[in-house]
Protein backbone atom coordinates (compact mmCIF):
# COMPACT_ATOMS: atom_id res chain seq x y z
CA UNK A 1 0.00 0.00 0.00
CA UNK A 2 3.02 2.27 0.00
CA UNK A 3 4.83 4.02 2.88
CA UNK A 4 3.07 6.49 5.13
CA UNK A 5 3.55 10.22 4.78
CA UNK A 6 1.44 13.17 5.84
CA UNK A 7 1.57 14.52 2.32
CA UNK A 8 0.21 11.30 0.85
CA UNK A 9 -2.60 11.23 3.41
CA UNK A 10 -3.52 14.87 2.71
CA UNK A 11 -3.61 14.08 -1.00
CA UNK A 12 -5.92 11.12 -0.45
CA UNK A 13 -8.21 13.19 1.78
CA UNK A 14 -8.37 16.06 -0.71
CA UNK A 15 -9.23 13.67 -3.54
CA UNK A 16 -11.79 11.73 -1.47
CA UNK A 17 -15.28 11.84 -2.97
CA UNK A 18 -18.72 10.96 -1.60
CA UNK A 19 -18.43 7.33 -2.66
CA UNK A 20 -18.64 4.22 -0.54
CA UNK A 21 -15.89 2.52 -2.55
CA UNK A 22 -13.48 5.46 -2.24
CA UNK A 23 -14.12 5.80 1.49
CA UNK A 24 -13.40 2.11 1.98
CA UNK A 25 -10.18 2.31 -0.07
CA UNK A 26 -8.81 5.26 1.91
CA UNK A 27 -9.96 3.61 5.16
CA UNK A 28 -8.04 0.41 4.31
CA UNK A 29 -4.90 2.47 3.63
CA UNK A 30 -5.24 4.30 6.95
CA UNK A 31 -5.89 1.10 8.94
CA UNK A 32 -2.80 -0.44 7.34
CA UNK A 33 -0.74 2.47 8.72
CA UNK A 34 -2.18 2.29 12.24
CA UNK A 35 1.37 2.57 13.65
CA UNK A 36 1.14 6.23 12.58
CA UNK A 37 -2.30 6.75 14.11
CA UNK A 38 -1.38 9.98 15.91
CA UNK A 39 -0.10 11.63 12.73
CA UNK A 40 -3.10 10.31 10.80
CA UNK A 41 -5.58 11.90 13.22
CA UNK A 42 -3.64 15.17 13.21
CA UNK A 43 -3.80 15.40 9.40
CA UNK A 44 -7.42 14.24 9.35
CA UNK A 45 -8.51 16.91 11.87
CA UNK A 46 -6.67 19.65 10.00
CA UNK A 47 -8.38 18.73 6.72
CA UNK A 48 -11.70 18.29 8.49
CA UNK A 49 -11.68 21.80 9.95
CA UNK A 50 -10.43 23.45 6.76
CA UNK A 51 -12.68 21.46 4.44
CA UNK A 52 -15.91 22.70 2.96
CA UNK A 53 -19.09 22.14 4.92
CA UNK A 54 -20.39 19.59 2.39
CA UNK A 55 -17.20 17.46 2.76
CA UNK A 56 -17.14 17.30 6.56
CA UNK A 57 -19.73 14.51 6.63
CA UNK A 58 -17.59 12.48 4.20
CA UNK A 59 -14.61 12.87 6.52
CA UNK A 60 -16.77 11.69 9.43
CA UNK A 61 -17.89 8.63 7.48
CA UNK A 62 -14.23 7.89 6.79
CA UNK A 63 -13.33 8.24 10.48
CA UNK A 64 -16.21 5.94 11.43
CA UNK A 65 -15.07 3.30 8.94
CA UNK A 66 -11.48 3.49 10.19
CA UNK A 67 -12.38 3.28 13.89
CA UNK A 68 -14.78 0.37 13.49
CA UNK A 69 -12.58 -1.66 11.14
CA UNK A 70 -9.41 -1.21 13.19
CA UNK A 71 -10.90 -2.23 16.57
CA UNK A 72 -9.94 -5.88 16.23
CA UNK A 73 -6.38 -5.04 15.20
CA UNK A 74 -5.69 -2.52 17.94
CA UNK A 75 -7.13 0.41 19.92
CA UNK A 76 -4.90 3.06 18.32
CA UNK A 77 -7.53 4.85 16.26
CA UNK A 78 -10.28 4.60 18.87
CA UNK A 79 -7.95 6.23 21.38
CA UNK A 80 -6.62 8.96 19.08
CA UNK A 81 -9.97 9.86 17.52
CA UNK A 82 -11.62 9.77 20.93
CA UNK A 83 -9.16 12.42 22.12
CA UNK A 84 -10.52 14.93 19.56
CA UNK A 85 -14.13 13.77 19.36
CA UNK A 86 -15.47 16.54 21.61
CA UNK A 87 -13.58 19.19 19.62
CA UNK A 88 -14.97 17.74 16.39
CA UNK A 89 -18.57 18.05 17.55
CA UNK A 90 -17.94 21.49 19.03
CA UNK A 91 -16.78 22.55 15.58
CA UNK A 92 -19.83 20.96 13.93
CA UNK A 93 -22.14 22.66 16.42
CA UNK A 94 -20.63 26.04 15.57
CA UNK A 95 -21.51 25.92 11.85
CA UNK A 96 -24.84 26.10 10.05
CA UNK A 97 -25.92 22.63 8.94
CA UNK A 98 -28.99 21.38 7.12
CA UNK A 99 -31.41 19.06 8.89
CA UNK A 100 -30.22 15.91 7.09
CA UNK A 101 -26.58 16.51 8.03
CA UNK A 102 -27.54 17.13 11.66
CA UNK A 103 -29.42 13.82 11.62
CA UNK A 104 -26.46 11.99 10.08
CA UNK A 105 -24.03 13.25 12.71
CA UNK A 106 -26.52 12.25 15.39
CA UNK A 107 -26.86 8.83 13.82
CA UNK A 108 -23.11 8.35 14.10
CA UNK A 109 -23.32 9.10 17.81
CA UNK A 110 -26.16 6.61 18.24
CA UNK A 111 -24.14 3.85 16.58
CA UNK A 112 -21.05 4.63 18.64
CA UNK A 113 -23.12 4.56 21.82
CA UNK A 114 -24.75 1.28 20.85
CA UNK A 115 -21.47 -0.42 19.96
CA UNK A 116 -19.47 1.24 22.75
CA UNK A 117 -16.83 2.51 20.35
CA UNK A 118 -15.60 5.18 22.77
CA UNK A 119 -15.69 5.72 26.51
CA UNK A 120 -19.18 6.08 27.90
CA UNK A 121 -18.50 9.37 29.65
CA UNK A 122 -17.07 10.92 26.48
CA UNK A 123 -20.04 9.85 24.40
CA UNK A 124 -22.43 11.24 27.00
CA UNK A 125 -20.77 14.66 26.80
CA UNK A 126 -20.77 14.68 23.01
CA UNK A 127 -24.35 13.45 22.82
CA UNK A 128 -25.51 16.15 25.23
CA UNK A 129 -23.75 18.77 23.11
CA UNK A 130 -25.29 17.46 19.91
CA UNK A 131 -28.79 17.16 21.35
CA UNK A 132 -28.60 20.87 22.15
CA UNK A 133 -27.59 21.54 18.54
CA UNK A 134 -30.45 19.37 17.27
CA UNK A 135 -33.04 21.19 19.37
CA UNK A 136 -31.84 24.55 18.07
CA UNK A 137 -32.01 23.33 14.47
CA UNK A 138 -35.59 22.14 14.93
CA UNK A 139 -36.61 25.49 16.41
CA UNK A 140 -35.12 27.36 13.48
CA UNK A 141 -36.86 25.08 11.02
CA UNK A 142 -40.23 25.55 12.69
CA UNK A 143 -39.84 29.32 12.49
CA UNK A 144 -39.00 29.09 8.81
CA UNK A 145 -35.55 30.65 9.18
CA UNK A 146 -33.74 27.63 7.74
CA UNK A 147 -34.36 26.56 4.16
CA UNK A 148 -32.51 23.82 2.41
CA UNK A 149 -30.92 25.06 -0.81
CA UNK A 150 -30.90 23.07 -4.04
CA UNK A 151 -27.15 22.52 -3.66
CA UNK A 152 -27.59 21.09 -0.16
CA UNK A 153 -30.38 18.83 -1.38
CA UNK A 154 -28.12 17.59 -4.16
CA UNK A 155 -25.32 16.85 -1.71
CA UNK A 156 -27.75 15.06 0.60
CA UNK A 157 -28.84 12.85 -2.27
CA UNK A 158 -25.25 12.04 -3.22
CA UNK A 159 -24.37 10.69 0.24
CA UNK A 160 -27.48 8.57 0.76
CA UNK A 161 -25.62 5.43 -0.28
CA UNK A 162 -22.78 6.28 2.14
CA UNK A 163 -25.26 6.47 5.02
CA UNK A 164 -25.80 2.73 4.70
CA UNK A 165 -22.18 2.04 5.62
CA UNK A 166 -22.77 3.21 9.16
CA UNK A 167 -24.67 0.04 9.99
CA UNK A 168 -21.73 -2.24 9.15
CA UNK A 169 -18.36 -2.23 10.91
CA UNK A 170 -17.01 -4.76 8.41
CA UNK A 171 -17.78 -2.83 5.21
CA UNK A 172 -20.65 -5.13 4.18
CA UNK A 173 -23.99 -3.59 3.39
CA UNK A 174 -27.13 -5.48 4.29
CA UNK A 175 -28.63 -7.00 1.15
CA UNK A 176 -32.35 -7.32 0.52
CA UNK A 177 -33.73 -10.74 1.34
CA UNK A 178 -34.49 -11.53 -2.30
CA UNK A 179 -31.01 -10.52 -3.54
CA UNK A 180 -28.41 -13.27 -3.52
CA UNK A 181 -24.83 -12.28 -2.83
CA UNK A 182 -21.82 -14.19 -4.06
CA UNK A 183 -19.34 -12.50 -1.72
CA UNK A 184 -17.02 -15.01 -0.09
CA UNK A 185 -15.38 -14.21 3.22
CA UNK A 186 -13.91 -16.24 6.09
CA UNK A 187 -16.43 -16.74 8.87
CA UNK A 188 -15.50 -14.81 11.98
CA UNK A 189 -14.39 -17.02 14.84
CA UNK A 190 -13.58 -20.02 12.64
CA UNK A 191 -10.89 -22.27 14.13
CA UNK A 192 -7.42 -20.95 13.39
CA UNK A 193 -8.56 -18.07 11.21
CA UNK A 194 -7.91 -15.39 13.83
CA UNK A 195 -7.78 -12.05 12.14
CA UNK A 196 -6.55 -12.95 8.63
CA UNK A 197 -4.20 -10.32 7.17
CA UNK A 198 -4.81 -8.62 3.88
CA UNK A 199 -2.69 -10.02 1.02
CA UNK A 200 -0.84 -6.69 0.78
CA UNK A 201 0.08 -6.85 4.48
CA UNK A 202 1.40 -10.39 4.14
CA UNK A 203 3.43 -9.54 1.02
CA UNK A 204 4.96 -6.51 2.75
CA UNK A 205 5.89 -8.58 5.82
CA UNK A 206 7.53 -11.26 3.65
CA UNK A 207 9.46 -8.65 1.67
CA UNK A 208 10.76 -7.08 4.89
CA UNK A 209 12.16 -10.47 5.93
CA UNK A 210 14.37 -10.40 2.84
CA UNK A 211 16.41 -7.66 4.54
CA UNK A 212 16.55 -9.41 7.92
CA UNK A 213 19.71 -9.95 9.96
CA UNK A 214 20.28 -13.53 8.78
CA UNK A 215 20.51 -12.19 5.21
CA UNK A 216 23.14 -9.58 6.09
CA UNK A 217 26.17 -11.10 4.39
CA UNK A 218 28.38 -8.13 5.22
CA UNK A 219 28.01 -8.52 8.99
CA UNK A 220 28.40 -12.29 8.81
CA UNK A 221 31.62 -11.82 6.87
CA UNK A 222 32.94 -9.42 9.54
CA UNK A 223 32.17 -11.97 12.24
CA UNK A 224 33.87 -14.73 10.25
CA UNK A 225 37.03 -12.61 9.91
CA UNK A 226 37.35 -11.91 13.63
CA UNK A 227 40.77 -13.05 14.90
CA UNK A 228 40.74 -16.22 17.02
CA UNK A 229 42.31 -14.30 19.92
CA UNK A 230 38.97 -12.57 20.70
CA UNK A 231 37.19 -15.88 21.38
CA UNK A 232 39.83 -18.38 22.55
CA UNK A 233 41.06 -18.00 26.13
CA UNK A 234 44.11 -20.13 25.40
CA UNK A 235 45.45 -17.40 23.11
CA UNK A 236 45.98 -15.15 26.13
CA UNK A 237 49.15 -17.08 26.93
CA UNK A 238 50.72 -15.70 23.77
CA UNK A 239 50.55 -12.11 25.03
CA UNK A 240 54.04 -10.73 25.58
CA UNK A 241 53.36 -7.16 26.70
CA UNK A 242 50.71 -4.89 28.15
CA UNK A 243 50.48 -3.08 24.82
CA UNK A 244 49.44 -6.30 23.10
CA UNK A 245 46.93 -6.84 25.90
CA UNK A 246 45.38 -3.39 25.35
CA UNK A 247 45.16 -3.99 21.62
CA UNK A 248 43.48 -7.33 22.21
CA UNK A 249 41.10 -5.74 24.74
CA UNK A 250 40.03 -3.20 22.13
CA UNK A 251 39.49 -5.97 19.60
CA UNK A 252 37.44 -7.95 22.12
CA UNK A 253 35.27 -4.91 22.90
CA UNK A 254 34.65 -4.24 19.21
CA UNK A 255 33.84 -7.90 18.57
CA UNK A 256 31.55 -7.98 21.61
CA UNK A 257 29.64 -4.91 20.41
CA UNK A 258 29.35 -6.35 16.90
CA UNK A 259 28.09 -9.69 18.15
CA UNK A 260 25.73 -8.08 20.66
CA UNK A 261 24.12 -5.91 17.99
CA UNK A 262 23.87 -8.82 15.59
CA UNK A 263 22.34 -11.08 18.23
CA UNK A 264 19.78 -8.36 19.01
CA UNK A 265 18.88 -8.13 15.33
CA UNK A 266 18.58 -11.92 15.14
CA UNK A 267 16.22 -11.93 18.12
CA UNK A 268 14.10 -9.24 16.47
CA UNK A 269 14.13 -11.28 13.28
CA UNK A 270 13.04 -14.37 15.17
CA UNK A 271 10.09 -12.46 16.66
CA UNK A 272 9.21 -11.09 13.23
CA UNK A 273 9.41 -14.55 11.66
CA UNK A 274 7.07 -15.93 14.33
CA UNK A 275 4.70 -13.05 13.64
CA UNK A 276 4.85 -13.66 9.89
CA UNK A 277 4.41 -17.39 10.49
CA UNK A 278 1.22 -16.64 12.42
CA UNK A 279 0.06 -14.33 9.63
CA UNK A 280 0.71 -17.04 7.03
CA UNK A 281 -1.14 -19.59 9.14
CA UNK A 282 -4.14 -17.29 9.58
CA UNK A 283 -4.09 -16.36 5.89
CA UNK A 284 -4.00 -20.00 4.79
CA UNK A 285 -6.77 -20.86 7.23
CA UNK A 286 -8.88 -18.03 5.83
CA UNK A 287 -8.18 -19.15 2.27
CA UNK A 288 -9.23 -22.70 3.15
CA UNK A 289 -12.42 -21.26 4.57
CA UNK A 290 -12.97 -19.33 1.35
CA UNK A 291 -12.29 -22.46 -0.69
CA UNK A 292 -14.83 -24.40 1.36
CA UNK A 293 -17.42 -21.68 0.78
CA UNK A 294 -16.64 -21.63 -2.95
CA UNK A 295 -17.01 -25.41 -3.16
CA UNK A 296 -20.33 -25.26 -1.32
CA UNK A 297 -21.54 -22.55 -3.67
CA UNK A 298 -20.33 -24.49 -6.71
CA UNK A 299 -22.17 -27.59 -5.54
CA UNK A 300 -25.29 -25.50 -4.97
CA UNK A 301 -25.16 -24.10 -8.49
CA UNK A 302 -24.53 -27.56 -9.94
CA UNK A 303 -27.74 -28.69 -8.24
CA UNK A 304 -29.60 -25.67 -9.60
CA UNK A 305 -28.24 -26.33 -13.08
CA UNK A 306 -29.32 -29.97 -12.90
CA UNK A 307 -32.82 -28.96 -11.77
CA UNK A 308 -33.01 -26.40 -14.58
CA UNK A 309 -31.96 -28.96 -17.18
CA UNK A 310 -34.49 -31.49 -15.85
CA UNK A 311 -37.21 -28.86 -16.00
CA UNK A 312 -36.15 -27.99 -19.53
CA UNK A 313 -36.40 -31.64 -20.62
CA UNK A 314 -39.79 -32.04 -18.95
CA UNK A 315 -41.03 -28.92 -20.69
CA UNK A 316 -39.86 -30.22 -24.06
CA UNK A 317 -41.60 -33.57 -23.46
CA UNK A 318 -44.76 -31.81 -22.34
CA UNK A 319 -44.80 -29.63 -25.44
CA UNK A 320 -44.23 -32.67 -27.64
CA UNK A 321 -47.16 -34.48 -25.99
CA UNK A 322 -49.61 -31.63 -26.57
CA UNK A 323 -52.21 -32.23 -29.32
CA UNK A 324 -51.73 -30.44 -32.60
CA UNK A 325 -53.69 -27.23 -32.84
CA UNK A 326 -55.85 -27.33 -35.98
CA UNK A 327 -55.04 -24.79 -38.61
CA UNK A 328 -57.62 -22.05 -38.72
CA UNK A 329 -59.38 -21.58 -42.07
CA UNK A 330 -58.12 -18.81 -44.25
CA UNK A 331 -60.04 -15.58 -44.50
CA UNK A 332 -61.18 -16.44 -48.10
CA UNK A 333 -63.42 -19.25 -46.83
CA UNK A 334 -65.14 -17.19 -44.16
CA UNK A 335 -68.59 -15.78 -44.68
CA UNK A 336 -68.61 -12.06 -45.44
CA UNK A 337 -69.29 -9.72 -42.57
CA UNK A 338 -72.80 -8.22 -42.44
CA UNK A 339 -73.38 -4.72 -43.64
CA UNK A 340 -73.57 -2.24 -40.73
CA UNK A 341 -76.92 -1.07 -42.02
CA UNK A 342 -78.35 -4.62 -41.81
CA UNK A 343 -77.49 -4.81 -38.14
CA UNK A 344 -79.97 -2.07 -37.22
CA UNK A 345 -82.91 -3.10 -39.44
Amino acid sequence: MGPFSEGELSKRLNELRDSQKEIQNVSAWIVHHRANSRDVIKVWYKNFKQGQKARKLTYMYLANDVVQNSRRKGPEYSKEFGSILLKVYHHLASIDLDEKSVGSYGRLLSIWNERQIFEKKLLQEVTQLWNHKTSKTKQRKSSGSVRQSSEERRKSTEVEDIDEMLESPLRKLVKPAHEETITLSPRMGSPGSGDPPEPEELITALQELENAASSDAEVREKIAKLPPEVSEVSKLENLKSSEEGLILLQQVNEASELLSNYNGRLQDELKERKKVGTMVSEFLSAQKELLAQAEERLELYHEKLEKTNNLKDELKNHIAALPDIPVLPTSSTLAPLPNPGDLFQ
